[in-house]
């Protein structure tokens, strides 16, 4: 992992605990709630290498940004916007708190050099499919959702909380989060994780 990466990475989590806290912002639940979402990317972003070495692929996770507004090929902004850091900011300041939002990363998946298929005793490249891309983006918010009954059955409801809310906001199929390349890669697979996220986010709010 590249320190850049690391930084980014580092960036969104307090990012993230941020939102969650601003409701009842204090130094105690900030920290906490960092501590938790430290957890959380390292299960997802760890999943999402281990899935990617299995493909032969590279990923590498910045912050959630996007470039392009418009139809024309020159309606790009000349800088990408990081909207997974303005976003949340924005949204938690309007909603007082009540709309954490947590999709502050994206993956970006490449075709590794290595990547090869051997066929009759040639090697030759192959290039990554759709279809891996949306494996190795739903193997993140797969862990995820088991990290969240993890941590509910062994009392840490903040963690299983965060954790369900973090798959959710990652499914959804905007610009380059993880939804997205899941819902091109596989639309059941897609399907199948909205349901389980869906449910878990009304488990969480009739808890609260």
């Amino acid at each position: 992992m590249k320190t850049n990466e690391i930084f980014l990475i580092l960036l969104a989590v307090i990012v993230s605990a941020f939102v969650v806290s601003f409701r009842n912002l204090s130094l105690e639940k900030f920290i906490f709630s960092a501590l938790f979402f430290i957890v959380i990317f390292i299960f997802s972003i760890g999943a999402k290498k281990l899935a990617s070495n299995y493909l032969q692929c590279g990923v590498e996770t910045k912050i959630w940004s996007f470039q392009r507004y418009g139809w024309y090929e020159r309606s790009y902004f000349k800088t990408p916007i990081p909207i997974g850091i303005i976003l949340p900011f924005i949204l938690s300041i309007l909603s007082l708190g009540y709309v954490p939002w947590l999709a502050t990363t994206q993956t970006e998946i490449t075709a590794s050099k290595s990547k090869v298929a051997k066929r009759h005793g040639i090697y030759r490249y192959s290039e990554m499919t759709d279809l891996e891309a949306g494996w190795i983006s739903a193997s993140g918010i797969f862990v995820c959702l088991i990290l969240a009954v993890i941590s509910y059955f062994v009392g840490l409801s903040d963690l299983s909380r965060y954790s369900i809310i973090f798959a959710a906001f990652g499914m959804l199929p905007l610009g380059n989060l993880d939804g997205t390349k899941i819902l091109i890669g596989n639309r059941v697979l897609w399907a199948v994780l909205a349901v389980l996220c869906i449910v878990g986010v009304s488990y969480v709010f009739l808890l609260v």
